[in-house]
C-alpha cells in the first residue's frame, strides 16, 4: 500500500510540472506567445494614365470594284509582260493578240518560201496586206494595280478570255468579323486601326463605314465594313488583317492592375485590397470603368499613389498583416 501511494504522489507531481508548475498563473501568462501571421504579397501603385477599350477583330481586305482585262479576239497573246503589283494606266496597251488566221498564213508563207521561193513573193505581199501591225491591241479600260495574272505571253486564248485583274487601291476596304454580343456597341464612323502581315509594323487608320443590315440568328460573329482614312492603305485584296476598334477612351484615368481587382459573387461589387501604412490589407470597394489589356479604370474608391495588392487572391482578408515583397511602380 505504501508503495502504491508513493507512485501516485510521483505521478501527481509530474502532472503539475507539465502544466507549468505552481508558479504559472491562471491566465497562462507564463506560456510562450505564437508569432502573428504575416503574408508576403506584391503590390502596385495606383497611377494616372490613359486607358482605351478596344474590340479586336479579324478580317480580310476586299475591292469594291475590279477591272478584268480581256482578250479582244481569239488568238495568241504577245508582249504581255504585266506582273502582280504592276500599275496600269487607263488606255495603256498591255499586249497584242495575233489572230490564228494571220498566224496560220504566216506559217504557210514560211513553208511556201521553202517549197517555191519564186512564187512566194506574191503570197508574202498578200499576207503583209492582211496582217499589218503587231496584232489586235489589248487596251486597259481603267487604271489600277495588277492583282492577278491569268495568262502568259505566247499563250492561245479565246475571244473575251480574262488576261488579268486590276484593282484600284482607293477601292480597297476591310470586311471584319465582330463578336455578335459586341454589335450593340458599334456605330458607323468609329475610329479603328488596321494591321496586316503584308505590311509588318505598319498601322493603317480606318473607320467603320457600315454594319451588317441583317444579323444571323445563330451567328457567333457579324460582318462590319471599314474604310481606310489615311494616305497609306493596303493595296492588295484578300490580305489578312486585324482591326482594333476604339469604343471608349479616357486620357487621365486612375488605373489599377486587373490582378488587384476582385468581384463579390453575391453582390457583384468590385473591390481591392489596399496595403496600408499600418502593415495591414484593407478591403476597399471600387467603382470600375474601362477594363482593357490587364488594366482597369477605377472611377472611385482608390486614389493615385496608393498601393493595391496584386497577389494572394482570395486568401487575403480585411485587416490581415502583410509585407510587400515587391512594389511595382
Amino acid at each position: 500500500m505504501t508503495g502504491g501511494k508513493g507512485l501516485a504522489a510521483l505521478a501527481l507531481a509530474l502532472a503539475i510540472a507539465g502544466c507549468g508548475g505552481p508558479d504559472a498563473d491562471s491566465n497562462g501568462a507564463g506560456a510562450p506567445q505564437s508569432a502573428p501571421v504575416v503574408m508576403a504579397v506584391t503590390g502596385a501603385r495606383v497611377r494616372v494614365a490613359p486607358i482605351v477599350r478596344r474590340i479586336r477583330m479579324l478580317g480580310v481586305t476586299a475591292a469594291i470594284r475590279q477591272v478584268s482585262l480581256r482578250a479582244p479576239s481569239a488568238g495568241r497573246v504577245v508582249g504581255f509582260d504585266l506582273q502582280v503589283g504592276d500599275r496600269v494606266a487607263r488606255g495603256e496597251v498591255v499586249a497584242h493578240i495575233i489572230s490564228r488566221e494571220v498566224e496560220a498564213a504566216q506559217n504557210g508563207l514560211a513553208v511556201a518560201r521553202r517549197l517555191d521561193p519564186v512564187s512566194a513573193g506574191a503570197l508574202s505581199a498578200a499576207v503583209a496586206r492582211h496582217s499589218a501591225g503587231p496584232g489586235v491591241a489589248v487596251v486597259a479600260t481603267a487604271g489600277g494595280i495588277v492583282s492577278e495574272r491569268m495568262v502568259s505571253s505566247g499563250q492561245l486564248v479565246n475571244d473575251m478570255d480574262p488576261l488579268a485583274t486590276l484593282i484600284d487601291p482607293r477601292d480597297i476596304y476591310v470586311e471584319a468579323q465582330v463578336p455578335a454580343n459586341e454589335m450593340g456597341a458599334i456605330r458607323a464612323g468609329m475610329a479603328a486601326q488596321v494591321t496586316s502581315p503584308v505590311a509588318p509594323g505598319e498601322v493603317f487608320a480606318a473607320r467603320v463605314s457600315a454594319l451588317a443590315p441583317n444579323l444571323a440568328a445563330t451567328g457567333a460573329t457579324e460582318p462590319v465594313w471599314l474604310e481606310f482614312t489615311g494616305a497609306r492603305r493596303i493595296a492588295q485584296a484578300n490580305a489578312p488583317v486585324e482591326a482594333a476598334l476604339t469604343l471608349t477612351a479616357a486620357e487621365s484615368a486612375t488605373v489599377i492592375p486587373r490582378a488587384a481587382l476582385f468581384e463579390d459573387a453575391a453582390t457583384h461589387v468590385h473591390y481591392v485590397f489596399v496595403a496600408g501604412a499600418d502593415g495591414r490589407a484593407h478591403r476597399t470597394p471600387v467603382k470600375v470603368g474601362i477594363v482593357e489589356d490587364g488594366e482597369a479604370q477605377a472611377l472611385a474608391g482608390v486614389a493615385p499613389g496608393e498601393t493595391v495588392i496584386t497577389s494572394g487572391g482570395y486568401a487575403l482578408s480585411d485587416g490581415l498583416r502583410v509585407t510587400l515583397a515587391q512594389d511595382s511602380r
